[in-house]
């Protein structure tokens, strides 16, 4: 079972680079497609037309990231509505018999930028947030649990990046948290040279295109197998 996993396209900006990956996996049989947040620039979800017009044929689940901004999430759930988009929430699939739970969400900072300070985005929320986060890790019973953020729930695989704004980039909630999944993906972190780590039995993913140039593959069967 294969799972291709992106984010951070900001299109257009990496709109000719996207198709150009895509054009070496368009044959593969992949069961699920995951999106981890800041699909357009600045918001501008209309740029996501392209993308989401090739990603119909696919079962698709996406959170937003910071540049999905607040203010135009409707506009991506009314016009791209075959996506299931999560916003702290969990969705059960079954796919080749087995069910799989997705908890989706933006994630968490440890500590908010100054844009966010500005803007009213305080260390509460974000706690509020992580709690949300860890109820609903506790609460999936599926064969398979993945949790989808789009800011980093490791520092593991954000190292590249300028240790000093770490905290900027996420949380470490793999290392805090009582209900570990088998499967975390993130993205946020452009310039990772590590984007792929393990935390106990979860394997984590950064599939920030920067970072990867392509469209990540995950192989679930070692998962399936254990």
């Amino acid at each position: 079972m294969l799972i291709a996993a992106t984010s951070d396209l900001h299109s257009p900006k990496y709109l000719t680079q996207f198709f150009a990956s895509f054009s070496k996996i368009r044959e593969l049989e992949i069961s699920l497609f995951l999106l981890a947040g800041d699909l357009c620039e600045r918001g501008e979800y209309k740029h996501f037309t392209p993308i989401y017009d090739m990603l119909k044929k696919y079962t698709t689940v996406a959170v937003f990231g910071n540049e999905d901004f607040t203010d135009k999430r409707e506009y991506y759930k009314k016009f791209f509505n075959e996506i299931r988009w999560l916003e702290d929430e969990k969705l059960t699939l079954e796919a080749q018999n087995l069910e799989i739970d997705i908890i989706g969400s933006e994630g968490v900072l440890e500590k908010p930028t100054n844009w966010q300070k500005l803007h009213g985005i305080t260390e509460e929320i974000y706690e509020k947030r992580r709690e949300k986060i860890e109820k609903l890790l506790c609460e999936a019973r599926g064969d398979i649990k993945i949790l989808l953020t789009h800011y980093a729930s490791t520092f593991k695989t954000v190292f590249g990046e300028r240790k000093s704004i770490y905290p900027n980039l996420g949380y470490r909630i793999l290392e805090t948290t009582e209900c570990s999944p088998d499967l975390a993906i993130h993205g946020h972190a452009h310039y990772a040279k590590a984007t792929y780590g393990e935390i106990g039995k979860t394997r984590v993913y950064n599939v920030a295109f920067p970072a990867n140039k392509k469209i990540v593959i995950i192989d679930l069967d070692p998962l399936i197998r254990r």
